[in-house]
């Protein structure tokens, strides 16, 4: 065997044995992922069971609920306000610090939802259900799906 293809035919074995390093990273990522769309799907379950409609809700339960996912993940409570000047319907402001020297990043969503009567849904529009592969729910689509993807990339982020 001449002596470059020898070379190359090493060079294939090494990169062979080293495989299995990108295959446990590739994993890692997997199974954070997999981590990470858990817990945005427990967050989605928890602010779509909370009424949050004008009539009765309270989006200030919505927002306590998520402030104390905040707090039990260690953010400090000075960057953790629960404030409004209407009991039911005050709002959430968490802040993660930074370390660059980059611009700020400001995430906005909401949390209150258009009023649902049960007689115009097929399920209960304040349970997340899952069927088919579509979320089912008062705030599946505007907006809390979108809070529970600004709260779990949050929450990672720490």
């Amino acid at each position: 065997m001449s002596p470059p293809r020898r070379a190359a035919l090493t060079a294939l074995l090494i990169a062979g044995l080293a495989a299995p390093a990108p295959r446990a990273a590739a994993a890692a990522a997997a199974e954070a992922d997999q981590a990470a769309n858990a817990l945005a799907h427990e967050i989605l379950k928890q602010l779509v069971e909370i009424n949050t409609t004008d009539s009765v809700g309270n989006v200030t339960t919505a927002a306590e609920a998520t402030a104390q996912r905040f707090r039990d993940a260690g953010f400090p409570a000075a960057d953790i306000a629960v404030l409004g000047f209407n009991e039911r319907k005050k709002n959430l402001v968490v802040r993660l610090r930074g370390t660059a020297k980059h611009r700020p990043v400001l995430l906005i969503g909401h949390l209150d939802v258009v009023e649902a009567r049960r007689e115009d849904w097929s399920t209960d529009p304040f349970k997340l259900i899952e069927k088919d592969g579509y979320f089912y729910g008062r705030g599946t689509q505007d907006m809390k799906d979108g809070d529970a993807i600004m709260a779990t990339t949050l929450l990672r982020m720490k």
